[in-house]
């Protein structure tokens, strides 16, 4: 049974795995096929048209943006201590090549709000969907982002936190 969740009370918990080892964003693709990367930094604000909205940034050589140009759906979800080594092979592997949910031992489970999965084994799954992105203008770049080609810059998604859900919990026994 998946329960929501208020990201008012969860937001400390975010930012400080953000801020720590990292978060994890799934995505999915018009035909359905789905990844998971990880993610070392995400913005929360308030909000878009009565919901808070999250910010992120991927940038075109990764084959989650790809999948975030074709549906613009994602979902950041953020795990505890015991997904550290799941967290790193989703940074350091590619899903073009590689079922990094199968390689991470992670659980997809279907989203209430898109049609990015959640993951069953994160405590909090935010579930997010894309109303405008943009490539930063070059001149704000850091002097080592402005070494790489334009092509290769970041893409900033902005998107309505639809909502924010637990992974499944166990059934309570009567």
């Amino acid at each position: 049974m998946r329960k929501a969740l208020r990201l008012e009370e969860e937001a400390s918990s975010i930012l400080k795995r953000l801020g720590g080892m990292g978060a994890l964003m799934t995505s999915v693709d018009k035909e359905g096929q789905t990844n998971v990367m990880t993610i070392g930094w995400g913005l929360i604000g308030r909000s878009y048209h009565g919901n808070p909205m999250f910010i992120a940034a991927v940038c075109p050589p990764r084959y989650t943006w790809k999948l975030l140009e074709e549906t613009g759906e994602f979902v950041v979800a953020i795990g505890d201590e015991s997904l550290r080594e799941a967290t790193e092979l989703c940074g350091t592997k590619s899903g073009r090549d590689t079922d990094k949910f199968k390689a991470a031992g992670l659980t997809q489970i279907p989203s209430i709000e898109v049609k990015a999965p959640s993951i069953k084994e994160c405590r909090i799954n935010i579930e997010c969907r894309t109303y405008f992105r943009q490539q930063p203008p070059h001149m704000i770049l850091t002097p080592e982002h402005r070494k790489k080609p334009i092509g290769d810059q970041h893409t900033i998604y902005f998107a309505e936190i639809l909502g924010v859900y637990s992974g499944y919990e166990e059934e309570e026994k009567g």
